[in-house]
């Protein structure tokens, strides 16, 4: 057998065994969005994947590292929108807020499941991850508020505006849709137009033009 051969078949059974991982992934969080992780089994994760209980811990050591992938996606896809939107030097500081804002929301919408999964069940992680969690909440939180406040800094919106509090109301702006937005209703990136537009007028800028 050619090196070439066994390379392609070992590629072959990667690609293979990331696509049961994910597979696996996408069965556990549609279950614990249904039936809540609690009330969710490996057995249920199993059957609904296919595979044998004995054949899922092949690809996951535990029911609680599917929900803490599922909680560090969310998290990471936040982080990853965060540094674009910083990163836009060419937009002013609140152009940059509403961008991460309307990265949020088009994320949000087309991933409702996992958003709910995530605030629902987050606190069910244990140990050192929930303090990971923990801690990259109070992380998100506060780079939310330095947004705000740059923009506040330079005079793009009211300076007498209370940041910490307006950081809460753009939170629920941004992460709420998730439990009332089903997909149809309004396009992704239409309802994330608008909510960054909403909070433009909210934060006393206006409607730019």
């Amino acid at each position: 057998m050619t090196q070439a051969v066994e390379s392609g078949r070992v590629a072959r059974r990667t690609t293979k065994g990331a696509q049961r991982a994910q597979q696996i992934l996408e069965v556990a969080e549609r279950l614990f969005h249904r039936q809540g992780y609690a009330q969710t089994s490996m057995e249920d994760i199993a059957r609904d994947t296919g595979l044998l209980k004995g054949s899922l811990y092949y690809y996951v050591n535990s029911k609680e590292d599917l929900l803490y992938r599922v909680v560090d996606d969310v998290h990471e896809v936040a982080r990853a929108q965060l540094d674009q939107a910083k990163g836009r030097e060419d937009l002013p500081p609140l152009g940059r807020l509403l961008l991460f804002v309307e990265s949020q929301v088009d994320y949000n919408a087309h991933h409702v499941t996992r958003v709910a999964v995530y605030h629902h069940e987050w606190h069910r992680l244990e140990g050192e991850r929930k303090k990971e969690v923990r801690d990259k909440r109070r992380a998100y939180d506060a780079a939310l508020i330095d947004l705000i406040e740059q923009a506040r800094s330079a005079g793009e919106i009211t300076e007498a505006l209370d940041t910490k509090l307006a950081a809460m109301s753009v939170l629920a702006v941004i992460c709420w849709p998730y439990t009332w937005y089903r997909s149809g209703t309004i396009a992704p990136a239409n309802l994330a137009a608008f909510c960054a537009d909403f909070v433009r007028g909210a934060l006393g800028a206006g409607r730019q033009g």
